[in-house]
């Protein structure tokens, strides 16, 4: 029991060490989310403030603390199991996308998503300019300027998706018009800013000519991904099916030994094995029982379990202390306002000029789009991991992203959830269908329906776990 609380650089009881810190996370992260639920504020918020608590802005200001709980060299093992969590969500985002959604609403999504793309990425490459100097300061190795730029430029054009699925489903907005808009633009915000970070990491790793060359062979991975590996799985799955035998093991085996030999080969060509585990999750089968029931159980070990570690890595590595004047404090504000404006005010115009609906749906639309969160925070660890931001520039844009994703809930009811009557049931007329959108655990504004009342018509449940 005392080994525990030795000398930190001995680390002779580091797995005990680390359960210890796993629990006293994961009891914050508990607490501060079930507080900020209060104020319907999504978990992620919650995580990284648990990350803060711990970290040297709060309690690693006590020396034992510091030095015997959570010292910063047991801080590697966090992200170490974070990144497993890490790359297990980004599967599951790519398992989550609906193609066929992005396809019915790609007509009126394209244009808000150009226009949040183009806008946010134009303005960030401006600011890099500027944020160049400071982020090399402090004696920071200066990163490449081209992968610096545009990393800065697709931090500043990111939507969250999953804090922003979240958002709708627990408001009964998932496939409500504005719930299909927005969804689709941020799935392609959210695709184009992962490959815009990945071609960022390619050339963090090696400018000029050997930045090139991982990007053209990280597109020709991409071309085989998406023709010869997706058409094994799909062949594969196809067979079992024709069996009855949708969920067996061998089927399962196999999508996680592409999903590991995606991620890896990623993380060797320098780009970062999150973007191998996404495209895995891409090309998986989405049609019949084997997403259905695949997608709940990562989801449940990954959101609950590992990915609170990863943010709480985060949190430890974000140094309050560093903005510590006016001059530091007020570029953490120009970045705010130039991220916050870049995101809404294309959104807010695009929206209203595309789907002719009331100012109040635009800038509902403006206020979702600019929601950063989850994937924010998670293409920012990687910028550390990869030496293009230093703690302070890091610590500036963790604050950002936390401040645009808070005030998100409270901005969409003012301007649109207090006037806003939804509907009970959402009928698709081609199909014949009744869809009844639900989040679990149940939120009290869900209205339960009697089955029996329903008749001539196929009912599906849409549920999502609320994080």
């Amino acid at each position: 029991m005392v080994e525990i609380f030795a000398d930190p650089s001995i680390d002779v009881n580091y797995w005990a060490r680390f359960l210890m810190q796993f629990f006293i996370i994961l009891v914050i992260v508990r607490v501060m989310g079930w507080f900020l639920s209060l104020i319907k504020q999504p978990s992620v918020i919650g995580e990284i403030i648990a990350g803060i608590i711990v970290g040297p802005s709060v309690l690693g200001n006590i020396n034992f603390w510091s030095k015997h709980i959570f010292p910063p060299s047991s801080w590697n093992y966090f992200t170490l199991v974070g990144n497993v969590g890490l790359i297990l969500f980004m599967f599951n985002l790519g398992l989550e996308l609906d193609k066929d959604k992005i396809k019915n609403e790609w007509k009126r999504s394209l244009s808000i998503a150009i226009a949040t793309i183009i806008i946010p990425y134009a303005s960030g490459a401006a600011l890099s300019i500027y944020l160049y100097d400071i982020n090399s300061r402090d004696g920071f190795i200066e990163p490449d300027r081209a992968a610096f730029m545009l990393f800065i430029a697709s931090s500043m054009s990111f939507t969250a998706f999953p804090v922003l699925a979240s958002i709708l489903s627990s408001n009964n907005l998932i496939q409500s018009r504005i719930g299909t808009v927005t969804i689709s633009c941020a799935a392609i915000n959210d695709i184009m800013g992962w490959c815009s970070l990945a071609i960022a990491g390619a050339f963090a790793k090696g400018s000029g000519l050997v930045g090139l060359w991982v990007v053209l062979i990280a597109i020709g991975y991409i071309i085989f991904m998406f023709t010869i590996v997706k058409w094994l799985l799909t062949r594969a799955h196809d067979f079992l099916i024709e069996r009855d035998d949708e969920m067996n093991s061998l089927l399962l085996i196999g999508v996680f030994l592409v999903l590991i030999a995606s991620a890896f080969f990623c993380d060797i060509l320098g780009i970062h094995s999150f973007f191998g585990a996404f495209i895995a999750g891409i090309i998986c089968p989405k049609s019949g029982k084997f997403n259905a029931e695949l997608f709940p159980k990562i989801e449940l070990i990954t959101v609950e379990l590992l990915l609170p570690l990863f943010f709480a890595a985060s949190g430890m590595r974000t140094s309050l202390g560093t903005i510590n004047d006016t001059f530091y404090g007020g570029i953490t504000v120009l970045i705010f306002i130039i991220a916050t404006l870049a995101k809404f005010l294309p959104a807010f115009f695009m929206a209203k000029i595309v789907t002719k609906e009331s100012w109040k749906f635009s800038g509902a639309v403006g206020i979702l789009m600019n929601t950063r969160g989850l994937v924010e925070l998670i293409a920012l660890n990687i910028g550390l991991q990869l030496h293009i931001l230093s703690p302070r520039l890091f610590t500036m844009l963790i604050i950002m992203a936390i401040v645009t994703t808070f005030m998100t809930c409270p901005l969409l009811w003012l301007v649109y959830l207090r006037t806003y009557k939804p509907d009970t049931l959402i009928t698709n007329a081609r199909n014949n269908t009744i869809n009844i959108p639900i989040t679990y655990p149940l939120q009290p504004q869900q209205t339960i329906i009697p089955i029996n009342n329903i008749s001539n018509n196929h009912v599906n449940i849409i549920g999502r776990h609320h994080y």
